[in-house]
């Protein structure tokens, strides 16, 4: 302890030259010393006791318990005053004592010794009589004494008395204030940071917590019943305080509503329990709330089901996601933000998103991903959303299903430690060591920038979900289908309603018809649009639907391609306007007499070999059947 003495003050030199020269005869008055002992007889001859003489500069005490002797080393009780006199019996002044505490108690006056500081007049500071408690500064510190005179310590409440209860801190009412003083060898009123060891009655243990107390000495604590964090700007960061008034650090609930804990907008951040400034407007890559890591579990039951975290899988993985906090210690989630003039996607639940993602963005910018499957896709995930074959979506409900429709693929990056950046434009991307073509959109804001394009580019490429639409090596061609649900002006990359399915060409071969054979005696199965006439029982050939479209492995469409052979050898046939016009297992159309199925006059004058000048329209194979 840090005071003017932690000894009882030594009367000086001169002071005992005094009481030496004042009691060194016997006489029938004044001082006298008998058997060792010092007394005063007053002017009859009688002892005097119970009060004070003076010596010189000193007054000194006579002890009616020790029948008048003059007082050494002892505290001295004179009406409503304390005084404490020293080993020569001279009454201290201007100075702190300390007194063998004859009242200790392990649990609720631990003190080995008790303080008191003795005034000018030499007696004992007390408190007043008042019900709030007081302070004195001595030597530039701050204390507090209780009404015999004793030094306070420790937790202590606004009015005067000391919390001796091991729950109390937590407890008590700090209304009006609370205060803690140091140990019982210290006393002084802490100010600012203070790291304290209590028994903490969430955990039932004795833990160290940090708290902060503000220059008057009263503690920070959260006194609003509609939340459950106070925030508190300290050197220009942000602390929040739980109603005890501890420092809460890394996840907390800081909000209290109706609402569930899986809700982001419940939570903040608050950095490490070393440090515990909030986060303020910055990025941050921690561990999902969760009971090994989270504080806040003092005040929310973190568990899994009904008021499970906010991100209680990555939690239970105890994997690290980047998250970012605006200005006002808000985590961003569920939307497209832009973040220093660049945009990032975050995840209803918070974390940054990287890498291909299959998810819809509305026009505020906010996102859903329907299927969470799909909130980081591989390349067996994009095999499947390509081909329409998204896993899980049967067990959707039918907003989710509607949602579906909306959803396309973004991509943020491989690299969420250093990138994460939404990509735009003409990208590679490669998913498992395989290379694929992308392209997203650049134009809009976070409504639409970054958003897989869908139909054709420039009549050259055909994008799904923003994947450039190639044939495997091995079939060597791919059908697409390119359609318009009316509610754009066409089938290109920019226009509303495109969707684009690939037909596979096991699919295609299913609907072949025979037509003949040709004058080798082969047969010639086809899939080509047509019809049979019911009075003349001759077959129309026609194109496909239009729409059709046929890529080739490096994703180029093709235009104008006579028997185009496919890994099934099988042949395409492609007319001038880039439309399929029939897909047939046999190449060779020729016929003789003897084999006159293929004549064209039993193709109504249509010659085959002049494909590329069929009729557009007519019947669909695969959708009108």
């Amino acid at each position: 302890m840090r005071k003017q003495t932690k000894l009882v003050a030594v009367a000086s030199a001169a002071a005992l030259l005094a009481v030496g020269a004042s009691m060194t005869s016997f006489a029938a008055t004044g001082w006298v010393e008998e058997d060792g002992q010092w007394y005063y007889y007053d002017k009859d001859g009688n002892r005097v006791e119970d009060d004070w003489k003076k010596s010189g500069d000193n007054w000194y005490w006579l002890d009616s318990e020790e029948g008048g002797a003059m007082a050494t080393d002892k505290l001295v009780e004179d009406d409503d005053d304390t005084y404490y006199v020293d080993s020569n019996g001279v009454m201290v002044r201007n100075t702190w004592v300390k007194v063998v505490n004859e009242e200790q108690d392990e649990d609720e006056d631990p003190a080995e010794y008790n303080y008191y500081y003795m005034q000018s007049n030499g007696k004992a500071y007390k408190a007043g009589d008042g019900d709030t408690t007081k302070f004195k500064t001595i030597d530039g510190k701050r204390y507090a004494f209780d009404s015999d005179g004793k030094m306070l310590y420790g937790w202590v409440d606004a009015n005067g008395a000391r919390i001796t209860d091991e729950d109390g801190w937590a407890e008590n009412d700090k209304t009006s204030g609370q205060y803690y003083l140091g140990s019982w060898d210290d006393g002084a009123m802490k100010t600012g940071w203070q790291k304290i060891y209590v028994h903490d009655t969430e955990e039932d243990e004795d833990m160290e917590h940090w708290f902060y107390f503000k220059s008057n000495g009263k503690m920070e604590y959260n006194n609003d019943d509609t939340k459950t964090v106070k925030e508190k700007k300290i050197n220009s960061k942000k602390y929040g305080f739980d109603h005890r008034g501890v420092m809460v650090y890394e996840w907390t609930v800081a909000t209290k509503t109706n609402a569930s804990q899986a809700s982001t907008s419940s939570w903040k951040y608050f950095n490490s329990p070393e440090d515990g400034a909030r986060v303020t407007k910055g990025w941050f890559k921690v561990v999902a709330a969760n009971e090994d890591n989270s504080f806040s579990k003092t005040i929310v039951d973190l568990k899994k089901g009904d008021g499970q975290t906010f991100d209680y899988s990555n939690a239970d993985d105890e994997t690290e996601k980047w998250y970012y906090a605006d200005g006002d210690g808000n985590i961003k989630a569920g939307e497209i933000a832009k973040i220093k003039g660049k945009y990032y996607g975050f995840h209803p639940d918070g974390w940054m998103l990287s890498g291909l993602v299959f998810m819809s963005v509305d026009d505020d910018g906010k996102i859903d991903i329907p299927i969470d499957d799909y909130k980081s896709v591989d390349s067996d995930e994009l095999d499947d959303i390509i081909d329409d074959k998204l896993a899980g979506f049967d067990k959707l409900d039918a907003s989710q299903k509607g949602q579906v429709g909306n959803c396309s693929l973004y991509y943020f990056g491989s690299d969420e430690d250093h990138d994460g950046v939404m990509k735009t434009g003409n990208v590679t991307v490669v998913l498992d060591g395989e290379s694929y073509a992308f392209q997203f959109s650049k134009s809009g804001g976070a409504e639409g920038k970054g958003k897989g394009v869908m139909g054709l580019d420039d009549d050259k490429y055909i994008y799904k979900y923003g994947l450039k639409i190639k044939a495997d090596t091995d079939d060597k061609y791919q059908v697409v289908y390119v359609e318009n649900d009316g509610s754009g002006n066409g089938l290109d990359v920019g226009s509303d309603g495109v969707f684009v399915t690939k037909i596979d060409s096991q699919d295609l071969r299913a609907e072949a018809a025979n037509l003949g054979q040709n004058k080798d005696g082969e047969s010639v199965s086809v899939v080509s649009g047509g019809y049979e006439n019911s009075d003349t029982g001759k077959f129309t050939a026609t194109t496909w639907h239009p729409g059709y479209y046929l890529v080739n492995t490096s994703g180029a469409i093709s235009k104008k391609k006579s028997a185009a052979k496919d890994g099934n050898d099988w042949y395409f046939y492609v007319n001038k306007d880039k439309n399929i016009a029939m897909y047939t297992n046999n190449k060779n159309f020729k016929y003789d007499a003897k084999h006159s199925d293929l004549n064209p006059d039993n193709l109504d004058g249509v010659v085959l070999e002049d494909w590329d000048k069929w009729p557009t329209g007519g019947f669909d194979p695969l959708y009108d059947n």
